[in-house]
């Protein structure tokens, strides 16, 4: 593709649409001929055709078939080389390449490796293996919060969470039994204030003879 015909940014090829276009109608406009639409409709056609094929590095005479295959292409080994792979990848191709740099990044980032029996034959941690290693670290975390090993599995987790539970639950309700012993202390209390109210010590007499 010639420095002539490098595709444009997107402002600058609606602005320069727009402008063939306006001329195109001008021209036609200005024909003392032009009564056929079909004709104006044929010429911006044309007009544009041929200014997109230019951008896209197809012949100006393609068609829009042609300029469809060209932009195809051209979109095609943009990616691919982006994503690494052949100029010429097709797009399964580029497809796979990108779950699998996707894949990669996930895994790096969550120090997922694959399993070592298997490390020779899938140099590459797996969708499983990232799962297994998400799994694994939020167990884990989990574990540690509620006072299990690290190495705990989810039943054993779940055990000790219900425990803790029931413990919780054990001394809310032991907090609110009343104390025998607080009572009679309570009851012990109340007389001794009462006999220094009276000011003797000595029950009152309950004899009644007079």
């Amino acid at each position: 593709m010639s420095e002539n015909n490098q595709a444009p940014t997107p402002e600058e090829m609606g602005a320069k649409l727009d402008e063939e276009i306006k001329e195109t109608v001008q021209d036609w406009a200005d024909n003392p001929e032009a009564t056929d639409f079909d004709d104006l409709d044929d010429r911006i056609d044309v007009k544009v055709r041929r200014t997109i094929a230019g951008w896209v590095g197809a012949d100006e005479n393609a068609d829009w078939k042609d300029v469809g295959v060209k932009m195809d292409a051209n979109t095609r080994q943009a990616i691919a080389g982006w994503v690494g792979a052949e100029e010429n990848a097709d797009w399964p191709t580029i497809t796979n390449r990108i779950e699998n740099r996707i894949r990669l990044n996930i895994a790096s980032l969550v120090h997922a490796q694959p399993p070592a029996e298997s490390a020779e034959a899938a140099a590459e941690a797996s969708w499983a293996d990232i799962g297994a290693k998400v799994e694994s670290d939020v167990r884990s975390w989990v574990a540690g919060l509620v006072g299990t090993s690290e190495e705990a599995d989810w039943r054993t987790i779940s055990g000790k969470v219900s425990d803790k539970v029931k413990q919780a639950f054990d001394k809310l309700r032991h907090s609110d039994k009343p104390d025998a012993d607080a009572d009679v202390r309570r009851a012990a209390q109340r007389i001794a204030i009462d006999s220094e109210e009276t000011g003797d010590d000595t029950p009152p007499s309950t004899d009644t003879t007079g």
